[in-house]
């Protein structure tokens, strides 16, 4: 969790102002539309380095199948969260779709933007020379 500090805290506030802005312009139905939709990021790309950061440790060989599972079962699970939050009739009365959409874009470039500052600021290998010359 302490990785993810740098862009998670960054992240929650971009939601926040996105918030206000949405409150100012669209009222409760747009803050809660913001809100949703920048959580609902933090949610599905904060997932990814929790469950697979421990794996990659242990096993390198399993890595790339199970990225490819948990990939498929977020997708999954984001078009049910979507189906839900925009049901007609039901809970989607409540949410402003457009802030929905506008907060989750902020927020996805923002954790990407972020994660990548913060690899490169790791300075870990991506690649191993051989030094036998």
């Amino acid at each position: 969790m302490k990785a993810l500090r740098p862009v998670l805290l960054p992240v929650l506030a971009l939601t926040a102002l996105c918030a206000a802005v949405a409150g100012v312009v669209e009222g409760g139905d747009g803050v809660l539309g913001a809100v949703l939709g920048g959580l609902v990021v933090i949610l599905f790309l904060g997932s990814t380095p929790v469950v697979l950061s421990p794996l990659v440790k242990a096993s390198a060989t399993l890595s790339l199948p199970v990225a490819l599972g948990f990939f498929t079962t977020k997708a999954v699970a984001m078009l049910i969260v979507l189906l839900l939050l925009f049901d007609v009739g039901g809970v989607a009365t409540h949410i402003d779709s457009r802030w929905f959409g506008i907060a989750a874009i902020a927020a996805s470039f923002g954790w990407t933007l972020l994660q990548i500052r913060a690899f490169k600021r790791e300075r870990v290998p991506t690649y191993d020379l051989d030094n036998n010359d």
